[in-house]
């Protein structure tokens, strides 16, 4: 059992998915503002972005083997010490493109950083497990709420010194040193009895799907409101923060949620209210609608990643691997959302992002509903619920 700092530095580890594949969506107009002269700045700003969430995802699996080689303490200092590096460097750079690459070998770190601390967690005991991946939630929620203002505050005074909040990471390095270290903890977090994923193949889908529209709110939200006249970037940044701060709620009572409900009404119930906030921030033409709406959205996604760690660490034979997939898929088809984006708003407007995205979930949704209803709660199909709830 890790002490008091270490079991910091594992709840600590879901900040820098947030910090090194979010954080920047108030300040990317501005990166973009900066290259007049290079006609695809928009599209480059966007793709910087998500650029560390596509090297994250095609990352996470390697990750998670190296945690199951060699333990999550290693793999978490020297994944905190290059996020650092590696998320401050373009502060130096002139060059779209060159911060493009560094935001690409970002994703490795965050990668690193977040596999090994949710590996951690993994070897902690079972009974435990569903109250710290709600906490971990918990603590991207509150740092996210402190960091996206900071951003947008920062941008306000030049676009390079957002870049500088990677540094944070830093401050982690002496938290994770104290962490227990040792193959035995290795081989718990990665059972090498496992085959195959360690995740089912339609939750990998469930999982491409919310990573999309995890993307909708950081990085679109703020040039959709640009494109209703909101140019503040300190406004901008005040949707996320309602975001955050609807995260705080929810995943500060996922331990009692879950509990309750189980994995399958926590799946239905994310898709429902993730698709009613999108259908709302659609039709909002305010800011204060449109933090409302986003607000609701973030009720609902912020369920999504801690019920779905929690339920692959419960089910899954091969734990590490599972939840490396999982991330995997989330986060590599977000890089296919800027050009998802402009193709919508190109065609019927940028609204329908929105719309469209929230019109599949509800859709899901509801479908999910019908066929939990649909199964009779009664002793003969206890296998047959188990298998929905793994879906």
């Amino acid at each position: 059992m890790p002490g008091p700092m270490g079991l910091l530095a594992l709840l600590l580890c879901s900040v820098f998915p947030m910090l090194g594949l979010f954080a920047l969506g108030p300040a990317l107009p501005r990166v973009a503002a900066a290259f007049p002269a290079d006609q695809n700045a928009q599209i480059l700003a966007q793709m910087i972005g998500g650029a560390s969430g596509f090297s994250f995802a095609l990352s996470s699996p390697i990750a998670s083997e190296m945690i199951g080689r060699w333990g999550h303490k290693p793999v978490y200092i020297a994944s905190l010490i290059g996020f650092a590096l590696l998320g401050a460097v373009p502060v130096l750079l002139n060059s779209l493109p060159m911060i493009l690459l560094t935001r690409l070998l970002l994703g490795v770190a965050v990668a690193g950083a977040m596999m090994a601390g949710l590996a951690g967690i993994g070897t902690l005991e079972p009974a435990l497990q569903p109250r710290m991946y709600g906490r971990t939630a918990m603590f991207s929620s509150v740092g996210a709420m402190v960091i996206f203002p900071t951003v947008g505050a920062l941008s306000a005074y030049g676009w390079r010194l957002p870049f500088l909040i990677h540094l944070l990471a830093l401050a982690v390095v002496p938290l994770a040193m104290t962490l227990p270290s040792g193959r035995g903890l290795a081989a718990r977090a990665k059972s090498p009895a496992g085959r195959g994923l360690g995740v089912s193949p339609i939750l990998l889908v469930l999982a491409a799907f919310m990573g999309l529209v995890m993307y909708v709110g950081p990085m679109f939200s703020p040039f959709y409101l640009h494109s209703i006249g909101i140019t503040d970037a300190r406004l901008a940044a005040l949707p996320l923060s309602g975001m955050s701060l609807a995260s705080l709620i929810m995943t500060g009572n996922f331990g009692r949620l879950h509990s309750r409900f189980g994995a399958q009404s926590l799946f239905c119930a994310t898709l429902l209210v993730t698709g009613l906030g999108l259908l709302a921030a659609g039709f909002a033409a305010t800011l204060p609608a449109f933090v409302v709406a986003m607000f609701v959205v973030a009720c609902g996604m912020a369920m999504f990643a801690p019920n779905l760690n929690a339920h692959i660490a419960a089910t899954s034979h091969n734990m590490a691997r599972g939840i490396g997939w999982a991330m995997s898929v989330m986060f590599a088809v977000q890089v296919a959302f800027p050009f998802l984006a402009r193709a919508i708003s190109r065609a019927v407007g940028a609204a329908w992002v929105f719309d469209i995205f929230g019109g599949v979930a509800l859709t899901v949704g509801v479908g999910l509903a019908f066929v939990m209803l649909r199964i009779p709660k009664r002793p003969g199909t206890a296998r047959q619920r188990a298998n929905i709830t793994q879906l």
